[in-house]
């Protein structure tokens, strides 16, 4: 789900914001330049009158690329007990140093760190980042009156940026004097946050006053962000909400949305002489979008142009394409994403194969026309359109994790386990376990007496291996590294089998310690995925359905760290050997092999 931050100066403002619906309150001194610092005094009063209503953040300035004077004023930010404490990395040779010496305060502490769109800004920097524990990464501008973020940071770069932080577990934001009609165009890329506060003021520049009214437009734009207690799922947190619209008349018509001779450098065809070099091709978009008011005013009522466009670049960034057919339908099916659009046509020339265009069209539309459009938040993807190559889905993806145990490798039930997920009706996420691999991370380290916090991630590494051994036995599986790779497997049909160094290794959430096994990591998973079920397949069948985690904890059937891991409200399940005959039959029929597991005292139930 995306976020909106909204920046302010102090008390006064941070109401305004707040009264608007702002999800996280930022505090700078937009006179003081692009990360202008407010007084400790400030913040304080801000955080006295939010008294936890929403998260906090705070700026440490644009202060010189030195590691004390950077740490030291980190260090007087935090003491405010802001929630997330953004610190400005500019062009320098001790941009590491920088990050080294803000660790220890990121032990403790939610630190962003701030790369700058237009000083060409070197995203090889984030797994520096994530090994030093900071919790995200945005992308601002330090030029304010040198143009938007977009000016300098193209759509099609976008998905490189958000991608990496989030395969390493930052938090990503965007910023840099967005305005209202830059959000279409970057919800699809799901940042965390869009970061607003030019456009916050109306009229009258970042360094005037914000208003009730524009905060509402831009509110208005950005999908509200659930509150405690509402449910999560996967297309909102990962995916975004595309194309989101403050709800349609059903008494009005569509309007006719169209791209004209948009030629761009294509790298595309069949043949070999196309390959290597890129081409001219000249795209011509119509889409037929329902209408919201008949009495449009602000980009709360229509559907950009600027998002047909960003998606024919993004697609086009992805390399070669082999067939002018493909590519119309990847446009086709992108512009169909958005839940207004009812019909879209597409053309594709290629401009310099003879004397004239050749090429195709295609016209694609939704097979139901109904007016399901969101009303007031998000809505669901609409995935009836005909251009979808894939099996049908629900809106709303939960996977449910299964754990595949290490220690099945040697098991006669192993083929049996991985024939039976690979064909499961239910979406699901492979985790594997350590096994014989972790197992040698413990013999050596007992033989070496090397730290916890290297075999830790050695052990992690051992859980890859084995999901190596896993992917080598079905051709349905693929590797996911990232959560967005997870859900773009499961949109494909295929089973996603998680290596988990990318996206475990830095997150602060995961201690370094035997405690933390593939268990733990599982659990950890299932919550940042919003799943509903979790199953654990074991080598063992010393379990039944009268126990409890905490009895599985005491007798070690489970890690020391799996209760405090496993999300409220989540289904548990726990299947041995003997389960994995009928497995396929159950997972086929869209049910859990095992027994469900309670989370306390209670007895459980018999799964299925």
């Amino acid at each position: 789900m995306t976020r909106m931050l909204g920046s302010v100066t102090g008390v006064d403002e941070a109401e305004i914001a707040l009264s608007g619906g702002v999800d996280i309150i930022d505090l700078k001194d937009p006179k003081a330049g692009a990360l202008g610092a407010v007084s400790t005094e400030a913040i304080r009063k801000t955080l006295w009158l939010i008294a936890g209503r929403a998260p906090v953040s705070a700026v440490c300035g644009d202060l010189p690329m030195e590691p004390e004077t950077i740490r030291a004023k980190a260090e007087e930010i935090a003491t405010t007990g802001v929630d997330y404490v953004k610190i400005g990395f500019f062009p320098s040779t001790n941009v590491f140093a920088c990050a080294e010496a803000l660790e220890p305060l990121a032990a403790r502490t939610k630190l962003i760190a701030v790369l700058f769109a237009d000083l060409a800004p070197d995203f090889e920097l984030l797994p520096l980042f994530g090994r030093h524990r900071f919790h995200g990464a945005m992308v601002d501008t330090a030029n304010k009156a040198n143009g938007r973020l977009l000016d300098h940071l193209p759509p099609e770069r976008i998905p490189g940026f958000v991608d990496r932080a989030k395969s390493l577990g930052l938090m990503v934001g965007l910023s840099g004097s967005l305005e209202a009609p830059d959000i279409p165009r970057l919800l699809p890329f799901a940042p965390d946050f869009l970061g607003f506060r030019g456009a916050l003021c109306g009229n009258f520049g970042r360094a005037g006053s914000i208003s009730a009214e524009a905060v509402s437009q831009i509110r208005d734009l950005v999908p509200e962000q659930p509150r405690a207690g509402g449910s999560s799922s996967v297309d909102y947190r990962l995916l975004a909400a595309r194309g989101y619209s403050p709800g349609a008349d059903p008494t009005l018509g569509t309007d006719r949305i169209f791209v004209r001779d948009f030629v761009l450098p294509v790298h595309i065809g069949a043949y070999s002489f196309e390959h290597g070099h890129a081409q001219k091709v000249r795209f011509d978009v119509t889409a037929d979008v329902l209408q919201v008011t008949d009495h449009p005013e602000d980009m709360r009522h229509v559907f950009s142009y600027d998002i047909i466009m960003d998606g024919i670049r993004t697609i086009v960034a992805r390399g070669h394409i082999q067939l002018s057919e493909a590519l119309a339908e990847q446009v086709a099916t992108h512009i169909l994403e958005n839940p207004r659009v009812v019909r879209v046509t597409v053309r594709v020339e290629k401009l310099e194969l003879g004397p004239g265009g050749v090429g195709v069209e295609i016209e694609r539309k939704r097979q139901s026309t109904r007016r399901s459009v969101a009303s007031g938040s998000a809505g669901r993807k609409d995935r009836s359109a005909v251009s979808q190559p894939r099996q049908q889905r629900p809106d709303v993806i939960r996977p449910t994790i299964v754990k595949l145990g290490g220690s099945t490798a040697h098991a006669a039930e192993m083929e049996s386990w991985i024939a039976a997920l690979a064909a499961s009706r239910l979406p699901i996420v492979i985790v594997p376990g350590g096994g014989l691999f972790a197992d040698q991370v413990r013999k050596t380290q007992a033989r070496m007496d090397f730290s916890d916090t290297a075999a830790h991630s050695m052990a992690i590494l051992a859980m890859e291996q084995f999901g190596h051994i896993i992917l080598d036995q079905d051709e349905r599986l693929a590797p996911a590294r990232s959560l967005e790779e997870m859900v773009r497997t499961l949109d494909e049909g295929r089973i996603p089998v998680w290596l988990p160094s990318s996206l475990a290794l830095p997150a602060p959430d995961i201690p370094a310690s035997w405690d933390i096994t593939s268990d733990s990591l599982a659990a950890w998973l299932a919550g940042k995925l919003g799943t509903d079920a979790l199953l654990l397949i074991k080598q063992s069948s010393a379990f039944s359905d009268s126990d409890t985690i905490d009895s599985l904890t005491a007798r070690g059937i489970v890690d020391a760290g799996f209760a405090a891991m496993l999300p409220g409200g989540i289904d548990f399940h726990l299947a041995g050997p003997k389960d994995a005959a009928g497995a396929g039959a159950l997972l086929a029929s869209g049910k859990l092999p095992g027994v469900g597991i309670a989370a306390s005292a209670r007895p459980a139930k018999k799964a299925g």
